[in-house]
C-alpha cells in the first residue's frame, strides 16, 4: 500500500512538472510571436469585422520588443477596433475614450502615421462634447494631409475627398461656413458625388 501511495506521489510531481514545463513554452511563444504577422493579422480581422479578435492580434504585438513604426500601428490598429466596437455597441463611451487615447499613443510614436491621425480626426468627431473636438478634429486632419501618404486611405475613409468633408462639417458646426463652404468644394473637387460634402453644401445653400 506504502508503495502504491509512492507511486502517485512521484506521477503527481511529474504531472506538475509538465504543466510547469508547459506554462514556459506558452510564456515562450508569445515572446517570440512574429509582430508582422500579428499586424497583417489584425487587419485582416478588423477588415473582417472581427474587432475583438483584431484588438488581441495587436495587443500581442505591444508585448514584444518591436520598432517604433510597429507599434504605432498596433496602437493605430487598436484605436480603429475600439472606435469601431463603440459606434456598433450604441457608442459606448468607455471604448471611445480608449480609442481617443491609442491613436495618442500611435501618434507618441511616429507623428508621420497618417492614418492614425484620421483615425484620432474621426474619434474626436464622434466625441464632439465641446467645440474644441472640432477644432482638434480640422488640426488632426491637417497633420495627416501633411505628414507620409502612405499611411493614407487604407480603410474607412476612401479618398481625400472624405477628409476635406469631414473639415467641411466642423467648419459648419463650428458656424464658419466660409471654411465649410471652402472645404465642401475642396472635397467635390476630388470627388464630384462625395455625400457627406454634397449634404453640407445643401446646409450651406438653405
Amino acid at each position: 500500500m506504502q508503495n502504491f501511495r509512492n507511486i502517485l506521489y512521484y506521477l503527481a510531481i511529474i504531472l506538475c512538472l509538465a504543466l510547469f514545463a508547459g506554462c514556459g513554452a506558452d510564456t515562450q511563444d508569445e515572446k517570440t510571436a512574429n509582430p508582422e504577422s500579428e499586424l497583417i493579422k489584425g487587419w485582416q480581422e478588423y477588415d473582417s469585422g472581427n474587432y475583438e479578435s483584431a484588438i488581441l492580434a495587436f495587443e500581442r504585438i505591444l508585448n514584444v520588443d518591436t520598432s517604433k513604426e510597429m507599434a504605432s500601428d498596433a496602437y493605430n490598429g487598436l484605436g480603429w477596433a475600439y472606435l469601431s466596437v463603440s459606434k456598433n455597441a450604441g457608442l459606448n463611451q468607455m471604448n471611445l475614450t480608449t480609442s481617443i487615447n491609442k491613436f495618442r499613443e500611435a501618434i507618441n510614436r511616429d507623428k508621420t502615421n497618417s492614418d492614425a491621425w484620421v483615425g484620432r480626426a474621426c474619434a474626436l468627431f464622434v466625441r464632439r462634447y465641446t467645440t474644441d473636438d472640432f477644432r482638434n478634429t480640422i488640426e488632426a486632419i491637417n497633420n495627416a494631409q501633411q505628414e507620409n501618404i502612405k499611411y493614407l486611405y487604407r480603410h474607412d475613409y476612401d479618398s481625400e475627398a472624405d477628409l476635406h468633408a469631414l473639415k467641411a462639417q466642423c467648419y459648419y458646426y463650428l458656424g464658419d461656413f466660409d471654411g465649410a463652404q471652402s472645404e465642401v468644394e475642396n472635397a467635390l473637387a476630388v470627388e464630384k458625388e462625395n455625400n457627406v460634402a454634397l449634404t453640407v453644401k445643401a446646409l450651406l445653400d438653405f
